[in-house]
C-alpha cells in the first residue's frame, strides 16, 4: 500500500479496533493529520493516564507507518507495543488481521523522558543544561532565533527547560546542568522564555519543547558543530539549520547528547500516534511522532537518560527531530527505542527559527 493508504488504515484501526472517536484537528499547529482519534473514556472521565489506572487492552499500543527502505513506496502499518506481554496478545493479532497482514509488530518498551557534564566555553550543541531550580540535567539541542523578539535563544524539551510545566519564565537556565555541578548565577546562560505545555487526560501532545533566551553569559558559542568523543569534544559533523528535513522510514540519523555523545540511528517509523510517555506525573499521549532505533556496530543505544533535548539530524546535517523520550529495551539490538518530535512541528509550535 502507499503512505496515504497506511495512514487511512491507521485511522480505521483507531476507530474500529481501539473504539476511539474522531475529533476535529483545527487546533493542530503545523501539518494537520488527516484524522485524529481520541479515547472516549478518558474524555468522559477527565482522568490522567497513570500506572495505577485500570488498563484497557489497547493501551500501550501506538500505530505508525514504516516502509521497506528509504526508496520504497511500499508502506506498512507499524504496531509499536510498549508492554512486552502484549506483543502476542489478542488485540495485536486483531490489528494485524485487520491490516490483512500488512503490518509489522515492534516492541519498543515503556517510553520515559530522558534527563544528563563539563562546563563548556564555547557553548556546544549536546552539552548539559538545566534550570537552576532542579536537580537533573538534559541537553542543549540547538540555537535559534525567537520570531517574536528576534533574540537569540536555545532550544530543548519542556521537561528539560521547564520540568514538565513546573518551571515558570523567566527562570535562569545554566550550563552545565544541576546534576553535572552547574552553579546558579555563575553558570547561567539563558532564561526560560516559552514552553508548549504537556497535556494529559488523553489529549494528544505534538511536541515536548521549550525555548530560553540567551543572557549575557560571556562565553563563546558554537551553534553549528555536532561533537563526538568521551573525554574531549571532537567535531563529528556540521549542522545545516536550513532547510529542515522530513523523517522517512529507514533514514539514517545522528545526534549529539549529554549522556551518549554522538550516535547513529535509523528511523523505524513515522506518523506514530497514541505514543504514550511516562512524564512522572502520569502518561501523556503524543501524536505524529518519530521512532528511532540504534544503527551502530558494536551495538550501542541511540540515546539514554540525559540526552533529552538533543537535535537529531540527517546525513547532510539537516535538522530532522527533537529527541524527547526513550526506553531501555526494544528495537534493534534490544537496547531501546527513542522518540522524537518532528522538528518542523517544534519550530511552528514555539515560533522560532533555527540558526
Amino acid at each position: 500500500m502507499n503512505f496515504d493508504s497506511a495512514l487511512e488504515l491507521q485511522a480505521q484501526i483507531f476507530s474500529r479496533v481501539f473504539d476511539f472517536v474522531e475529533a476535529p484537528t483545527t487546533a493542530y499547529v503545523g501539518r494537520p493529520p488527516s484524522s485524529l482519534y481520541l479515547d472516549p473514556l478518558l474524555l468522559e472521565r477527565g482522568r490522567v493516564y497513570r500506572k495505577t489506572a485500570k488498563k484497557r487492552a489497547v493501551e500501550d499500543i501506538a500505530l505508525g507507518v514504516v516502509t521497506r527502505d528509504t526508496a520504497s513506496a511500499d508502506a506498512r502499518l507499524a504496531v509499536l507495543v510498549q508492554d512486552r506481554r502484549k506483543v502476542r496478545s489478542t488485540v495485536v493479532e486483531d490489528i494485524v488481521s485487520f491490516a490483512k497482514g500488512e503490518a509489522e509488530v515492534l516492541y519498543i518498551g515503556r517510553q520515559r523522558p530522558l534527563w544528563t557534564t563539563a562546563r563548556h566555553d564555547p557553548l556546544r550543541l549536546g552539552s548539559s543544561i538545566s534550570p537552576i531550580t532542579v536537580e537533573y540535567a538534559g541537553t542543549l539541542g540547538c540555537f535559534c532565533s525567537d520570531n517574536e523578539t528576534g533574540q537569540r535563544a536555545i532550544l530543548s524539551n519542556n521537561h528539560v527547560l521547564a520540568d514538565v510545566n513546573k518551571v515558570a519564565p523567566p527562570t535562569p537556565i545554566m550550563q552545565p546542568g544541576a546534576r553535572d555541578g552547574g552553579r546558579p548565577g555563575s553558570d547561567d546562560i539563558a532564561a526560560l522564555t516559552r514552553l508548549v505545555p504537556i497535556q494529559y487526560e488523553g489529549v494528544p501532545n505534538f511536541v515536548d519543547a521549550a525555548v530560553a533566551t540567551l543572557s549575557e553569559h560571556e562565553r563563546e558559542e558554537d551553534p553549528h558543530t555536532l561533537y563526538s568523543g568521551e573525554h574531549k569534544p571532537e567535531p563529528a559533523m556540521t549542522l545545516k539549520p536550513e532547510p529542515l528535513a522530513e523523517a522517512l522510514p529507514g533514514m539514517t540519523v545522528f545526534k549529539s547528547g549529554r549522556t551518549t555523545s554522538f550516535t547513529r540511528g535509523r528511523v523505524r517509523a513515522v506518523s506514530v500516534n497514541n505514543f504514550l510517555v511516562d512524564m512522572g506525573d502520569g502518561l501523556a499521549r503524543f501524536d505524529d511522532q518519530i521512532v528511532i532505533e540504534m544503527d551502530m556496530s558494536p551495538t550501542r543505544p541511540f540515546s539514554r537518560p540525559g540526552d533529552s533535548g538533543s537535535l537529531i539530524v540527517d546525513e547532510e546535517g539537516r535538522p530532522v527531530g527533537l529527541l524527547f523520550s526513550g526506553s531501555a529495551s526494544g528495537g534493534a539490538g534490544g537496547v531501546g527505542i527513542t522518540g522524537a518530535n518532528p522538528i518542523s512541528s517544534v519550530v511552528q509550535h514555539l515560533g522560532v527559527t533555527l540558526i
